[in-house]
């Protein structure tokens, strides 16, 4: 009887730790949707210095 036990607690582990796995696996995946669903434009404007010659962001 005692194996008995043991195994439905054992068996109860492993579904709460499938439980667990399944949430978390479902909230990155939200987070890479989001990450993922619109790329965002990064513009940089870039400007010549006179005296060096080198390209430079406005700022």
């Amino acid at each position: 009887m005692s194996h008995l036990v043991g195994y439905a607690l054992i068996g109860a582990g492993v579904y709460v730790v499938v439980q667990v796995l399944k949430r978390e696996m479902t909230r990155v995946a939200e987070v890479l949707r989001e990450a993922n669903a619109e790329p965002v434009r990064v513009e940089i404007r870039m400007e010549r210095d006179p005296v060096t010659g080198v390209y430079r962001d406005r700022r």
